[in-house]
């Protein structure tokens, strides 16, 4: 009986603390600011090359081969779309907020962060200023750290397909609202 109880309980247990803080070094976490930093830099200029540089390659050669061209094919199309994007959206403010990061780990001890973001948009006269605020998830693979937007559907399906570590960590959704001055 008691063996049966102690079972229950660490299940229950196992259950209830699914995610774990994580530890990073100094070094480590001096690398994700230097990451966030060169990805605003990239944002506010609108340099799709240097934007999709943060994320990972696994997800990249993943959502390339969905669409049957090559990386590179893929970083030009969305560059052009962007491009296309920008021609009438502008980028009033974009930050993430690494002082309010979690930093966590998936059940099999890998390391993330969720890192807040948020973004204003001047849509022009069709759509005014919208803020969308979210979470950016910070993943520190090979000694690398890469960010992913979590709050699109089937981007977080294709970085659960490529890290399967992360198929049952329940990412935050975003959310958007217009801002009035």
């Amino acid at each position: 009986m008691f063996k049966r109880l102690f079972a229950a309980a660490a299940v229950v247990a196992a259950l209830a603390t699914p995610v774990l803080a994580a530890e990073f070094t100094a070094e480590q976490l001096e690398g994700l600011a230097a990451r966030i930093e060169s990805f605003d830099a990239a944002m506010k200029a609108s340099d799709m090359s240097q934007v999709m540089d943060v994320v990972p390659p696994k997800v990249l050669d993943k959502i390339a081969a969905n669409f049957n061209v090559t990386t590179e094919q893929l970083i030009e199309a969305t560059q052009q779309q962007m491009d296309q994007v920008m021609k009438d959206v502008e980028i009033v403010s974009f930050g993430m907020d690494l002082e309010a990061a979690e930093f966590l780990e998936t059940a099999d001890g890998t390391p993330y962060a969720l890192i807040p973001t948020e973004t204003v948009m001047d849509m022009g006269e069709a759509g005014g200023k919208l803020k969308a605020s979210s979470s950016t998830l910070g993943l520190f693979d090979e000694e690398t750290w890469y960010l992913v937007r979590v709050e699109d559907a089937q981007q977080v399906a294709i970085l659960k397909e490529v890290y399967p570590a992360f198929a049952d960590v329940e990412f935050p959704t975003g959310s958007m609202e217009p801002v009035t001055e």
